[in-house]
C-alpha cells in the first residue's frame, strides 16, 4: 500500500453536524471513564435510531454521538473495540450496528483517513439497517433461512435505508451513499445494483469488511457460533477474499491481530480472561485481565494477569461464559486495565 498522509483528527462543525447551532451537549465529560462514555454513546445511539423520524434532530442527533464515538475511539480505543460486544442493547441488530461502528471507524483510521470521512463511516454503520431492524431482528432469533419475502426485504433494505437518509435534512452524501453500497462486493456480485471495484465508494468498503468480520466474531444467530478473530480473518480470506478490498483486509489483519482487545482467552492457570492491550504486531497480548476462576466462579475483584509469565500464558480462545455478566461488571474490568496503565 502506497504511503498515505497522516490524519486529521479535528472535526470542522460544518461538516460534522447539519446545524452546529443547535448542537445537543455532549453526553458526559471527557473526565468520565470511557467505558461510561462509551454506554452513555450506545444508549443514546439506541434511542434516536429507534425513533428515526427523518427529521432534521434526529440527523443532528445522531451526528453529535458519531463524532463523540469517534473521538473515544481516538482516545481509548481498546476500551471501545472490548466494550461493544457487551453493551447493553436488546436489539441484535442495534448492537450489531454499533459493533461494526467501531471496527468500521478503527479500520477507516488506521487506513489515515480524516476525522470526517471516520464519521461517515460511523454514521452509516450506525444506520445501515434503518429500514429492516425488526427483519434482522428476527432472523438473528431463528434458526430457518430467510423466507422468500424476508429475502426480498433483505435485498432491497440498503436502497430503502438511503431513501429514508435522503429524506433527512442534514444527511450527507458521503454517509447515504455508503449506506446505499455496503453490500457491494468488489468483484460485482453485491447487492443492490451489483457495483464493481472503483465504482464502490471507500467508506462502503469499509463498512462492508466491517459488517462481516463483526458477524463472524460476535454472530446473532443461534444456529451459528461465533469464530475466534483468527478465523474469523482466515474465513474471509479464505472464502471470500473477492468481495473485499485486498488493502483494507490486510489493514484489518494487521489492525486485530489474533487477540484483538476484548478477546476471552484462557490461560495456563486454567483463568478465564480478557484481552485489554492493543495488538504490537504478531506477538500475544501482555496484559489481560482474569475474571473467572479454575471452575468457572466469577471473581469479586478481577485481577491484571501478565501472560509473559508461564503461569498466566494464554492457552487458547475461551467461550463466553454461560453466566450473564453485568455490564456493569464488564466496565469495572475496563477501569482496571486503565488503572494499570
Amino acid at each position: 500500500m502506497n504511503a498515505l498522509p497522516a490524519p486529521s483528527l479535528a472535526l470542522p462543525p460544518a461538516s460534522a453536524f447539519a446545524n452546529s447551532a443547535v448542537r445537543p451537549p455532549t453526553l458526559a465529560s471527557a473526565s468520565s471513564p470511557p467505558c461510561d462514555r462509551l454506554l452513555a454513546i450506545a444508549a443514546g445511539c439506541v434511542e434516536v435510531i429507534d425513533g428515526w423520524s427523518c427529521s432534521v434532530q434526529d440527523v443532528i442527533r445522531l451526528s453529535t454521538l458519531a463524532a463523540e464515538l469517534v473521538g473515544l475511539n481516538d482516545s481509548a480505543p481498546q476500551v471501545c473495540l472490548g466494550m461493544a460486544p457487551h453493551a447493553p442493547i436488546a436489539g441484535p441488530a442495534l448492537r450489531h450496528a454499533f459493533f461494526a461502528a467501531i471496527v468500521g471507524i478503527q479500520l477507516a483510521r488506521a487506513f489515515r483517513l480524516d476525522a470526517v470521512r471516520q464519521l461517515a463511516v460511523a454514521k452509516a454503520a450506525l444506520t445501515m439497517n434503518l429500514s429492516a431492524l425488526e427483519l434482522h431482528d428476527d432472523l438473528a432469533e431463528k434458526e430457518a433461512a430467510p423466507s422468500e419475502p424476508q429475502r426480498i426485504s433483505l435485498l432491497r433494505h440498503p436502497l430503502l435505508a438511503a431513501d429514508l437518509l435522503l429524506d433527512s435534512p442534514g444527511a450527507d452524501l458521503r454517509w447515504i451513499e455508503a449506506v446505499e453500497q455496503h453490500h457491494e462486493a468488489l468483484d460485482g456480485s453485491g447487492y443492490p445494483r451489483a457495483l464493481r471495484g472503483d465504482e464502490i465508494c471507500l467508506e462502503a468498503r469499509i463498512l462492508k469488511l466491517a459488517d462481516a468480520w463483526c458477524a463472524l466474531v460476535a454472530p446473532r444467530r443461534r444456529n451459528r457460533g461465533a469464530k475466534s478473530p483468527r478465523e474469523a480473518i482466515h474465513w474471509l480470506l479464505s472464502r471470500h477474499r473477492q468481495h473485499f478490498d485486498p488493502r483494507l483486509l490486510d489493514t484489518l489483519r494487521r489492525l486485530n491481530g489474533s487477540f484483538p482487545p476484548g478477546t476471552l482467552v484462557r490461560l495456563a492457570s486454567r483463568e478465564t480472561a480478557i484481552v485489554v492491550d492493543l495488538p504490537h504486531g504478531a506477538a500475544p497480548p501482555r496484559r489481560v485481565i482474569a475474571f473467572l476462576g479454575a471452575h468457572g466462579s466469577l471473581y469479586r475483584d478481577p485481577v491484571r494477569r501478565d501472560t509473559g509469565r508461564s503461569h498466566y500464558a494464554i492457552r487458547g480462545y475461551a467461550p463466553l461464559p454461560a453466566t450473564t455478566i453485568a455490564p456493569a461488571y464488564w466496565s469495572s474490568l475496563w477501569q482496571l486495565a486503565r488503572i494499570g496503565r
